[in-house]
């Protein structure tokens, strides 16, 4: 596959291998999600829950590493299809809903589940039914037994980063020393640059499933794959993190440089006050309070001016300049692994490459591209992902 070269057209570059990876390794993920939509539940409220939860988008994204090495290591398609089946109803469609309930998020490139994000208690039920269900899947075979253990190591972990950021939101004592905030991103393995899992629990759990051993060395390559994809999309989600009061690693780094630290902090300060204004006068909708943090005019206005700080102060240079390094070593780290792992490894993160220079061409905001996923998936021959 074509690789990602600084000052290529990023947005070109995505349509072009995503549309690639698509076509090479998207069939048993599309399997899957048909047969995901056939599940039913004895109470018809839950299996409406299911079908709102189902992402084919987030699913492809998130299945998409494991289903492109097992489909090189010689997998058969319809064991990578019941894998992503069981990956999907344990994490992915759990996983998201769970983390934009905390976050109050949502994103242009993902749907809007208006009954999972309308209802907090919804999404724990649904968790939990969903767990459930991939418990009872996995366990009818050995396969599925294996992978168990491999995916939810790591994604126990994730789910208590998720709950640690929400729990510590709006925290004014966490402005108080940038040094300290930026070697915990960079050391501790409670970093939130390890809070997404999904490269490390789907490749791993797929080889335990197919009964492949692990090359040596792909655990941390994975790891810094994950430490990556975090680095990139908090430059990307910079205003959304912000707002929900998490202090995410641009804030971190401009808290540790002295010449902006002050005025910092007081921007920072500003947008959580006005924040907890909004949050406090609404209901706990998920979706409702996403659009009226992104909607007020006030939060966008003190927002640019806090971006024009990082970016005048060089933090958001500094950040794509560490995140290209990390990528060099990531890319120079799957040269030397088996060919199977790091052909269709190295194009799925050059596409992560190619969304931090998308966001540095367009001044640090993160507009969507012309095109959509289903533009890539019907480009790419697949049917039935809407």
């Amino acid at each position: 596959m074509r690789r990602f070269v600084p000052g290529t057209d990023p947005v070109e570059y995505d349509f072009r291998t995503t549309v690639e990876l698509l076509g090479e390794f998207g069939g048993p993920i599309l399997a899957a999600v048909g047969q995901l939509r056939t599940v039913e539940y004895l109470f018809p409220q839950m299996s409406l829950l299911h079908q709102d939860a189902i992402d084919p988008e987030l699913l492809f994204r998130q299945t998409l590493p494991p289903a492109a090495v097992g489909t090189q290591l010689g997998v058969e398609p319809a064991i990578l299809t019941q894998f992503v089946k069981i990956y999907a109803l344990g994490q992915t469609l759990i996983l998201n809903n769970m983390d934009r309930h905390l976050d109050l998020s949502a994103s242009y490139s993902l749907r809007d589940p208006t009954l999972l994000l309308a209802d907090v208690n919804s999404t724990m039920c649904f968790a939990v039914t969903s767990l459930l269900t991939m418990v009872q899947e996995a366990a009818r075979t050995p396969a599925g037994l294996r992978a168990l253990g491999a995916m939810a190591e790591v994604t126990a972990e994730i789910v208590q980063s998720m709950h640690d950021n929400y729990a510590g939101r709006f925290e004014l004592d966490a402005l108080a020393d940038g040094d300290l905030l930026v070697s915990w991103y960079q050391t501790d393995r409670r970093s939130r640059h390890l809070g997404s899992g999904f490269y490390s629990s789907g490749i791993l759990g797929l080889l335990a499933y197919a009964e492949q051993r692990p090359p040596d060395g792909l655990a941390d390559v994975l790891t810094k794959m994950r430490r990556l994809r975090q680095r990139v999309d908090e430059l990307a989600d910079l205003f959304e993190d912000t707002v929900t009061g998490l202090v995410s690693y641009p804030i971190a780094r401009g808290l540790a440089e002295p010449a902006i630290e002050a005025g910092l902090r007081t921007l920072v300060g500003r947008l959580w006050a006005r924040a907890q204004t909004i949050i406090g006068g609404r209901t706990s909708d998920a979706g409702l309070l996403n659009r009226a943090l992104t909607g007020d005019p006030e939060l966008m206005e003190v927002h640019e001016v806090l971006l024009e700080t990082l970016v005048s102060g060089g933090i958001m240079r500094e950040c794509y300049r560490e995140a290209d390094t990390l990528w060099n070593e990531i890319v120079f780290d799957l040269k030397s692994m088996d060919e199977r792992f790091g052909e269709p490894l190295t194009a799925i993160i050059d596409l992560k490459r190619a969304l931090l220079d998308r966001l540095s061409a367009n001044g640090w905001h993160n507009s969507p591209p012309p095109h959509t996923f289903q533009d890539m998936a019907e480009a790419a021959g697949l049917r039935g992902t809407a």
